[in-house]
């Protein structure tokens, strides 16, 4: 795995693209994250300005060739999410398609994108965004946010919670029929 850290970054999901543009499908697992991000973009192309304390990356790695991952993909990452919160006694739930809900506000959105070709292997980019330890003040949205920290009434450490969700992702996208 190939990880990277940005103090700040316009967006993870556009760093991760310009990669997969410029050197192609990547051998390996490669990880965009910032630690603050100010243009983070989400389904229908709104602007999510993230501010430090929380979660924001993108992934990008290579998949088998095969149709399920254009409508999975999305679901794959927010059932990491899901679960991984889960396990840490957070009721957490799909908002289909692309969030994740606590409490029925928003603490997590994601982003999919695959990128076929010709060949057996295709690239798959997966943008992620989790309110750990703030929630930010979202402008002209139809729901509140919330984070881990608001929830809990703790801090919870970033460095952790981002290595567990990878790794849940990670292993879950090797499980896919």
């Amino acid at each position: 795995m190939i990880y990277f850290v940005f103090p700040k970054a316009v967006s993870t999901q556009a760093l991760a693209f310009d990669y997969y543009t410029e050197r192609g499908i990547p051998e390996t697992t490669v990880v965009f994250r910032a630690l603050v991000q100010t243009q983070g973009y989400g389904q229908r192309g709104s602007v999510w300005k993230s501010p430090a304390g929380n979660l924001f990356l993108s992934v990008l790695f290579p998949i088998f060739a095969h149709p399920r991952y254009l409508s999975e993909l999305t679901l794959i990452g927010a059932f990491s999410v899901i679960q991984v919160l889960q396990e840490h006694g957070i009721n957490a739930q799909l908002k289909y398609p692309n969030d994740v809900f606590v409490q029925h506000k928003k603490i997590s959105g994601l982003l999919g994108q695959v990128f076929h070709t010709e060949h057996s292997v295709w690239a798959g980019i997966l943008g992620l965004g989790l309110n750990v330890n703030c929630a930010p003040n979202i402008q002209c949205s139809m729901y509140q946010a919330t984070s881990l920290q608001e929830i809990s009434q703790s801090t919870w450490d970033l460095e952790y919670i981002t290595h567990k969700i990878l790794r849940t992702f990670i292993i879950k996208l090797q499980h896919v029929p």
